[in-house]
C-alpha cells in the first residue's frame, strides 16, 4: 500500500518519470502513451457518488467500454475515488477484461480521472481520462507499466 501511495502524485503530472524506494527504482513510466476517444453512455447519480459508462475504440482492444464506480470523498464534494471495469471486443470477437482502480477530480464540467488497470492480457497502464461533463466527450492516454 506504501508503494502505490508513493505513485499518486504522479498521476497529478506528466508520466515520464520515476518513482523511489528504499530499494531503488518502484516503477519506470514509460514516455510513450496511447489515447482512446471516446463518449459518455451513461451516467446515473447516488447518494454517494454514481456510475459513469463511455465507449470509445481502443486499437487492438476495438470497441471499449468502460465503468467508473465513482465515490464522492466526504470532506470535498470535487473529488474522489473509484474502481470499475473496462471491455474491449475486437473485429475478431476476441474479448479482454481489465479491472480498474483510481481517483478523481472535477473542475468546473470537466472530470478527471486517474487509474491503474489490470487486463486480462497481463498488460497494465496507468491511465489519465478526461471527461467534458456538457458534451459528453471523453479522452483516456494510458502507458503500459
Amino acid at each position: 500500500m506504501k508503494k502505490i501511495l508513493l505513485l499518486i502524485p504522479i498521476l497529478l503530472f506528466n508520466f515520464t518519470c520515476q518513482v523511489f524506494g528504499e530499494e531503488g527504482p518502484i516503477i519506470v513510466i514509460p514516455e510513450e502513451s496511447y489515447s482512446v476517444e471516446g463518449k459518455l453512455m451513461n451516467l446515473e447519480l447516488s447518494e454517494n457518488g454514481g456510475v459513469i459508462t463511455v465507449n470509445g475504440v481502443a486499437g487492438k482492444y476495438g470497441r471499449v467500454f468502460l465503468t467508473y464506480n465513482m465515490k464522492t470523498n466526504p470532506n470535498f464534494k470535487t473529488q474522489g475515488s473509484f474502481t470499475g471495469r473496462g471491455m474491449g471486443i475486437d473485429d475478431t470477437g476476441n474479448r479482454e477484461f481489465a479491472v480498474r482502480a483510481g481517483i478523481w477530480r472535477r473542475e468546473g464540467t470537466t472530470l478527471t480521472l486517474h487509474s491503474f488497470d489490470d487486463l486480462t492480457d497481463g498488460i497494465q497502464n496507468i491511465c489519465k481520462s478526461v471527461l467534458n461533463l456538457t458534451t459528453g466527450e471523453f479522452k483516456m492516454t494510458f502507458h503500459s507499466i
